[in-house]
């Protein structure tokens, strides 16, 4: 039996990309989301929005709650200028970018307050990273018995912690630990997710079907005429080191997924157009930057609607989960 799997990069307020995306194939499917997959992974604002899914909420929901706070989250456009560059730069030097109460709000609103991982709905596996313990930290729903301590955390915390990205939000303390964003090290939680599955979840890699959803950050080429001597302040600038560890990331994992799930492994993603660029980035949320991102959703949508996977993936009937770790 198939064993299906979705999978969400992250990659800032792009994820409303991965949201319209995913509020289409909803529609198509014409059940909740969730019930078409056995396993959902999501890392950064792909973990916000696997959290939202696991906890039943309609991806048009998590769509229009990016898209109602984004601006608050993320406020202001991109620097134009050098000069409104080097100003940004400058109050990023002793403090995060950004407040962290916005994102928090909007997590709330997506998940409930009082929510807490053993009330999901699906198997979940979000990545972070532990600050205190120095390593990776990938949270769990108490899906297998050695499972013992994440299935009690809140899923805002949860959320909160998987997406901390350094210099952009401070990083999120749970308990007497900080956590910082998982994508430093698992933007694309694909072949985590298929880890799980086959070491946890029973699933044999023969029936392993994975759906992964990305942020329009799949191109990270830089001309070849930049300075080979930039230092900080150059890949600082417009984002240039966040895109390249991202998109090579994803590059990777993309590459090493085909080549071991062959047909049983699609990926979900659209380039930015040129034009499109110059309104698009982590942390630009304007009015221009919502429409941009949707349209593209909807070409991605297109593209993909007439493929036999899709159909599949949309078709599955996940069966109902009992968590081991539930009600100890």
């Amino acid at each position: 039996m198939a064993f299906q799997i979705l999978s969400l990069s992250g990659g800032g307020f792009l994820g409303l990309y991965t949201a319209a995306v995913l509020a289409e194939l909803e529609e198509r499917s014409g059940k909740p989301l969730n019930q078409c997959f056995d396993l959902i992974a999501g890392t950064s604002i792909g973990g916000i929005i696997a959290l939202g899914l696991a906890v039943g909420r309609p991806a048009s929901d998590i769509r229009d709650a990016f898209i109602e706070h984004g601006q608050r989250i993320f406020p202001g456009a991109a620097p134009k200028t050098k000069t409104a560059w080097l100003l940004r730069f400058a109050r990023n030097v002793p403090k995060p970018l950004y407040c962290a109460a916005p994102l928090r709000d909007t997590v709330e609103q997506i998940v409930g307050k009082e929510t807490h991982m053993s009330d999901l709905i699906r198997p979940v596996v979000i990545p972070s990273v532990n600050l205190t313990k120095g390593g990776p930290k990938v949270f769990k729903t108490g899906h297998h018995p050695r499972f013992v301590l994440d299935w009690r955390l809140n899923v805002v915390d949860v959320a909160l912690a998987t997406s901390a990205a350094p210099t952009y939000f401070p990083a999120h303390r749970i308990g007497d630990e900080l956590f910082a964003d998982g994508g430093m090290f698992a933007n694309s939680p694909d072949m985590i997710a298929m880890h799980e599955a086959e070491m946890f979840l029973g699933a044999r890699r023969e029936d392993i079907h994975v759906l992964s959803v990305g942020t329009t950050t799949t191109d990270f080429a830089m001309s070849s005429s930049l300075d080979p001597d930039m230092g900080v302040m150059g890949w600082m600038r417009n984002q240039r080191l966040t895109e390249v560890m991202i998109g090579s990331q994803q590059a990777l994992i993309n590459d090493m997924m085909k080549h071991v799930l062959a047909d049983r492994y699609m990926r979900i993603d659209r380039r930015q157009a040129d034009e499109q660029r110059r309104e698009l980035a982590l942390d630009v949320a304007t009015p221009g930057a919502v429409a941009n991102l949707q349209s593209i959703a909807r070409a991605s949508f297109a593209e993909v609607s007439a493929d036999g996977r899709l159909r599949s993936f949309l078709a599955h009937e996940a069966p109902p989960f009992a968590f081991v770790n539930a009600s100890i």
